[in-house]
């Protein structure tokens, strides 16, 4: 290829990237007419031909260059192509066939001892380069999230941040850093008025190459940012809600259909007024992730997620062109991860199971690291009360042991009125600094201010909680603990050894000369 030919179709590429179809087109069309053999040039076509709606002329080029063309690697790539083109057509099980043949050609280009080059950009997009310009860090992306959310609140709609959103506040404190966009949900009885509020705010919509009932992105035309709206359906007859992708008048294998259970909203309130939040956001990402506190840089939403109905065509056809996609540009890391997930749906899937393994055999070869996959355990969250004035090592001994029997550890740290009543005098930090302190610990997932005195069932099942803890100094202190917790089922209470020699009073007494103490 010469050297103008390669930074015309750079041109295009780049202008198809950034949307700007016409202008590619006015590059491609013209190269097409003078390299009607480039197959580079042809590829490039093809890439643009499918957003811009003319899939049938890709069809018919595609199949056309597939059938002449013997290098196993180039096949996989029009196989590719056409199996790109049928699945965005909703001809799913030709586009199945389609990236079967793709990856049985590059399985048998693996067997000839060779690799695909890995090409520059996809380096970086999965090495999630971090720096002053990304919203996510810089804090632009949440300020306009809860700015949306409130807008719509007072349009009432009841919208709230969902998925890797609402995985990032509830986990994080924040946005997940290496985030690529906006995810919000919405009750689908309000999904028509709440795309028009999106609208009329100045989010722009995007077309979506595959029209689904219960799902759209937006793009805001200042910060560039994706907004990515799911729908939710209520179903009261089976206590469950169900998200996902939704084609009408298609069959069952054409839908993907996530299952959460019921969850509550409650009003958030943030600096541009009072938002929606899920009430239990655990419950949710409990069933999206599975052990969600765990973080997973290999996950994908479609093909990932704990709570899918069935592993339908149109989820094997997305994960089939990921898998493919990623060996094509030589991402062998990316091609094993979705190898790996596609065994985990189906651990009978052949040509999944086959590319694993050739992806290990490659990267082993080449020396690069295989991906770790979390395992995903189930949950079980432990929950305690505890002062922790003039924080030391017997709270962190007692919280390092109290999260040892779970995957989760909740700390209500009570309230000034409650330790005066309980000891007879105040804490020497009050609950904000005392709240801080142990929010730092590392053993500690999450803080308490506001709980019952008294730990009831009803409270434990509420908040997801399978284990009470708690340690004794003295014989008094164990009755009182365990008269809070009466009513729980003795297999939801466990008793710590107290650590000894070391307590809030001994430090106030190194501070204190001993007789002001007793004044």
């Amino acid at each position: 290829m010469d050297d103008k030919l390669k930074d015309l179709l750079l041109e295009a590429k780049t202008l198809i990237a950034a949307e700007k179809h016409h202008d590619a087109d006015d590059i491609l069309t013209p190269l097409k007419k003078e390299h009607p053999d480039s197959i580079d040039v042809a590829r490039m076509w093809c890439a643009l031909a499918m957003r811009t709606d003319r899939i049938p002329e890709v069809l018919i080029d595609a199949e056309k260059i597939y059938a002449q063309t013997q290098n196993d690697f180039h096949k996989a790539q029009w196989a590719h192509i056409l199996g790109t083109a049928n699945f965005l057509s909703l001809n799913l099980p030709i586009a199945q066939a389609r990236f079967v043949d793709s990856i049985n050609h590059l399985l048998a280009y693996a067997k000839s001892g060779k690799v695909p080059r890995q090409q520059e950009k996809t380096q970086l997009i999965d090495n999630h380069e971090i720096n002053e310009n990304n919203v996510f860090v810089s804090g632009k992306a949440e300020a306009l999230l809860w700015k949306t959310c409130a807008e719509l609140a007072k349009q009432n709609v009841p919208a709230f941040p969902f998925a890797g959103t609402l995985l990032g506040l509830v986990r994080n404190g924040r946005l997940l850093d290496f985030d690529k966009d906006l995810d919000i949900a919405v009750w689908m009885e309000f999904w028509h008025t709440c795309c028009s509020a999106l609208e009329q705010s100045g989010w722009i919509k995007v077309p979506m190459r595959i029209q689904y009932a219960n799902y759209q992105d937006y793009i805001h035309p200042e910060l560039g940012i994706t907004l990515d709206v799911c729908g939710l359906q209520k179903h009261p007859s089976t206590n469950t809600i169900t998200g996902g992708f939704s084609l009408p008048n298609h069959p069952p294998e054409y839908q993907r259909v996530s299952v959460f259970p019921p969850f509550d909203l409650i009003q958030h309130a943030t600096d541009y007024g009072n938002a929606w939040f899920p009430q239990q956001p655990e419950k949710i990402l409990l069933a999206f992730y599975g052990d969600w506190r765990t973080p997973n840089p290999h996950w994908d939403t479609v093909v990932s997620a704990r709570n899918l109905q069935k592993f339908s065509l149109l989820i094997r056809c997305y994960a089939y062109h990921r898998m493919a996609q990623y060996w094509l540009t030589g991402n062998l890391a990316k091609t094993w991860c979705y190898a790996h997930q596609i065994t985990l749906k189906d651990p009978d899937d052949v040509l999944a199971l086959r590319t694993r393994q050739w992806m290990e055999q490659a990267m082993n070869r080449l020396n690069r690291e295989i991906p770790t996959w979390p395992r995903n355990r189930p949950q079980k969250r432990v929950y305690t009360r505890m002062v922790a004035d003039l924080f030391h090592p017997g709270h962190i001994n007692f919280l390092q042991a109290a999260r040892a029997l779970g995957t989760h550890l909740t700390v209500c740290v009570v309230s000034d009125q409650r330790v005066l009543e309980n000891k007879g005098k105040s804490p020497v930090m009050n609950q904000a600094e005392r709240a801080a302190v142990v929010a730092a610990c590392r053993h500690v997932d999450a803080v308490m201010t506001e709980t019952p005195t008294n730990v009831s069932l009803e409270f434990m099942q509420q908040h997801g909680f399978n284990i009470y803890t708690f340690a004794c100094a003295t014989e008094r202190e164990r009755n009182d603990k365990y008269e809070l917790c009466k009513t729980l089922p003795a297999d939801m209470i466990h008793e710590l050894a107290y650590t000894p020699d070391i307590s809030t009073t001994d430090i106030i007494r190194r501070i204190v000369p001993k007789n002001e103490t007793k004044q």
